[in-house]
């Protein structure tokens, strides 16, 4: 009798392994854009089937696993808008960010992330994308520049000047 090995190959337990660390971080950014859970969980789906299909073509020289599925993952959201013509609003809290806040139901800790969530929501988009590539994709600055095409340096300088801006308009917030 032929012994077939049915061992996985090393590759899909790669795959295996980046799926289960980059799951919550891809959804929570998906679903921060289109502000939909339905269309954040087929569009976090559809991140994590085409980098499978590509998983052979990933180059750990043009970045990192994670800053390859935040390309992918960023390129879906773009072609959303565009086949949807939606744009994101607030209508309630981001609750699964604040899952990730070790907070017990206080009301004023929401009403602070609310006021965070909607001054994100008003910055340029530019600005707006590198915070969430940075926070909910949980990626280096070297891993934006190349998904952004920008410097890392110049990611590095826009990303201080948002957070110094917020953290001034913050404590105005804070004052009244």
């Amino acid at each position: 009798m032929n012994d077939i090995d049915i061992t996985p190959m090393p590759i899909e337990k790669s795959f295996e392994e980046l799926f289960k660390e980059q799951f919550s971080p891809v959804y929570n950014y998906i679903y921060y854009r289109v502000r939909n859970v339905m269309d954040a969980e087929d569009l976090t789906a559809d991140v994590f089937i085409r980098a499978y299909e590509y998983w052979g073509s990933y180059c750990s020289s043009k970045g990192s696993q994670g800053a390859w599925l935040g390309g992918i993952a960023r390129n879906m959201v773009k072609s959303y808008f565009q086949k949807e013509a939606n744009k994101p609003q607030i209508t309630q809290m981001p609750e699964f960010i604040c899952s990730n806040v070790c907070v017990e139901d206080s009301y004023l800790r929401k009403e602070d992330l609310l006021w965070v969530f909607t001054q994100i929501d008003s910055l340029p988009e530019r600005q707006r994308e590198l915070l969430l590539m940075k926070y909910l994709l949980r990626l280096t600055n070297r891993d934006i520049a190349k998904i952004t095409g920008l410097s890392e340096s110049n990611v590095g300088v826009t990303l201080h000047r948002t957070i110094k801006k917020m953290q001034e308009d913050s404590r105005n917030y804070e004052a009244h």
